[in-house]
C-alpha cells in the first residue's frame, strides 16, 4: 500500500476496533501503516488496560451476575474502556462463532472471559476450553451424555459450525459423540455444582472417525478436527468474512490457510494477514459492511466520549437484534444486511436521541450562539459526536440544512432565537449519528 491515510486509520480502526477519533486518525496515520497495524494488532505496550470511568446506573455499580441487563452493560463498557479493541471484537467474534445461550449468568460470563483470554490465540486451545466450559456443555447437551446414549448435538456443531463446514459424514458425527461422553453435570438444591469427567460413562471403544481407528477422547477428537483438511479453509474464510465484506478468492483462502498452518493454528497472524490485506482498504469513500448493533452502539459512545451511565443501551441493543449473551441459535447472529431491518433502524434513531440526551453530546441550554452561521453550526455539531467521517454530500446536505433553520424568523429576532439554534444541534448530532455512513464501516 503506496500511501497511508487518515481514511485507511478509520477504516482499520472500525473493522478491527470501534472507530478512531479524529485524534487517533490525525496521529495514526503520520506515524504511519506498520506501527498503526503493529498497534492494533498486538495492542498498546503498556498491556491491555480500562480507562475512564467505572459504569454506574441508578447511582450503583454494575452487578451483572443478578441485575437484568448488566451482564450486556459490564461488556459495553469493556468495548466502551479498552485500550486494545481488536481483542473485544474479537471476543464479540467467538461469542457468535460458539454461540451459547440462555444459561446462567455466572457460566455465561465466565465464558466470556475465556473467550476472551484465547481470543488472538491458539484456536486448539480455545477449541479444548470451549469444549469444557460448562455454559456450552449444558447448551448443547455435551454434559450428561454417555456411553449408554451419547448425544449428537456437540459433535454435529463441532463440525458443522466450528471448525469444517463440510468433509464429513454422519458416522463421524456418531463417533465423535461417543469419543464425547462421560461429562456429568452436578447439582444439588436445584443448584447447579459444576461439571466433572465420570470415566464410568465414558466409551473407550474404539471409535471410527475421519477414516482413522483409535480409542479416541476429548483431546483426540480437537486433534482430529484441527488436523482436517477442511478446517483451515473453513475457519480462514470466516475470520475473513468478519472483516471484509467481499468475499475471498481462492487464492487468498490458500494463502491465508497456508499462514494459520505456519503459525501452528494460531490466530493473531492470520487477523494480521487479513487487516494488511488491499482488499480491506477499498473504496474507502464508500464502505460497504453494516457495522454490527453493539459496535454501531459503542463506536458512537466512544467517539462521543460517552460511557455507561443508563440502562438505555441493554433494550435498545436487544431491539436492534442484538442482545449479547443471548445469540438467536446456536448459529449465531445472522450478519450483514439482515442487521437492518425497519424495526432495528428505528431502534437505531433511538439510540441517537438517547445519546445526545444523556452524555456529553448533550445540547446544554444556552451552548449554542445563533450567530456562528451555517457551517459553524455543522462544526460544531461534528465535534460534538466525535467527529465521524461523511461524506461530501453529507456534509453539504446538514450545512444546507442548517443555512435554512431560521428562515421563518424575523431578522431581528434571530440573535435572540437561542431555542432554535439548539434545536438546530440537536437534529444535526442526531442525523450525523444516524446518517448511512454511520450505519456503514
Amino acid at each position: 500500500m503506496a500511501d497511508w491515510s487518515e481514511q485507511h486509520v478509520r477504516r482499520l480502526f472500525w473493522r478491527a476496533g470501534f472507530g478512531a477519533t479524529a485524534e487517533e486518525a490525525g496521529v495514526w496515520a503520520q506515524r504511519g501503516r506498520r506501527a498503526t497495524l503493529d498497534h492494533v494488532v498486538d495492542g498498546p505496550v503498556e498491556g491491555r488496560k480500562l480507562r475512564g470511568p467505572a459504569p454506574r446506573v441508578d447511582r450503583r455499580g454494575l452487578d451483572p451476575v443478578n441485575e437484568w441487563g448488566d451482564d450486556v452493560l459490564w461488556w459495553l463498557d469493556q468495548m466502551l474502556r479498552t485500550n486494545y479493541p481488536l481483542v473485544e471484537r474479537m471476543t464479540l467474534f467467538w461469542h457468535d462463532h460458539f454461540a451459547t445461550s440462555d444459561q446462567d449468568a455466572p457460566l455465561m460470563l465466565r465464558q466470556n472471559r475465556m473467550l476472551r483470554g484465547h481470543a488472538l490465540g491458539s484456536f486448539p486451545a480455545l477449541l479444548r476450553d470451549v469444549t469444557h466450559d460448562p455454559a456450552m456443555q449444558l447448551f448443547l447437551s455435551l454434559a450428561d451424555s454417555s456411553k449408554g446414549a451419547p448425544n449428537e448435538n456437540y459433535a454435529r456443531e463441532l463440525m458443522e459450525l466450528f471448525t469444517l463446514g463440510s468433509g464429513y459424514g454422519e458416522r463421524d458425527i456418531r463417533e465423535t459423540a461417543r469419543a464425547l461422553t462421560g461429562f456429568r453435570s452436578n447439582w444439588k438444591d436445584g443448584r447447579f455444582g459444576g461439571i466433572a469427567f465420570d470415566r464410568e460413562q465414558h466409551d473407550g471403544g474404539v471409535k471410527r472417525i475421519f477414516g482413522r481407528a483409535g480409542r479416541f477422547g476429548v483431546d483426540d477428537v480437537i486433534a482430529l478436527v484441527c488436523d482436517h483438511p477442511r478446517h483451515a479453509p473453513f475457519l480462514v474464510a470466516k475470520l475473513w468474512s468478519y472483516f471484509i465484506a467481499e468475499p475471498p478468492s481462492r487464492e487468498t483462502v490458500r494463502g491465508l490457510a497456508a499462514t494459520y498452518r505456519r503459525s501452528g493454528l494460531s490466530i493473531k497472524p492470520v487477523v494480521r494477514a487479513i487487516l494488511e490485506h488491499p482488499m480491506l482498504y477499498r473504496r474507502l469513500d464508500a464502505p460497504d459492511m453494516v457495522k454490527w448493533p453493539v459496535v454501531y452502539v459503542a463506536g458512537a459512545m466512544r467517539a462521543s466520549r460517552t460511557f455507561v451511565t443508563a440502562g438505555y443501551p441493554t433494550w435498545l441493543l436487544a431491539s436492534m437484534g442484538q442482545q449479547l449473551f443471548h445469540p438467536p441459535s446456536v448459529a449465531g447472529w445472522d450478519w450483514g444486511a439482515a442487521w437492518l431491518s425497519s424495526n432495528s433502524m428505528k431502534q437505531r434513531f433511538t439510540f441517537g436521541n438517547h445519546l445526545i440526551e444523556n452524555g456529553p453530546a448533550k445540547v446544554e441550554k444556552g451552548s449554542v450562539k445563533v450567530t456562528i452561521g451555517a457551517r459553524g453550526h455543522y462544526a460544531l455539531a461534528h465535534a460534538a459526536v466525535g467527529s465521524p467521517q461523511v461524506s461530501t454530500h453529507t456534509r453539504e446536505v446538514l450545512t444546507h440544512l442548517a443555512a435554512g433553520w431560521f428562515h421563518d424568523i424575523p431578522a431581528s429576532w434571530r440573535a435572540k432565537a437561542g431555542w432554535r439554534a439548539e434545536s438546530l444541534q440537536r437534529t444535526l448530532r442526531h442525523l450525523l449519528l444516524t446518517c448511512p455512513e454511520s450505519q456503514l464501516c
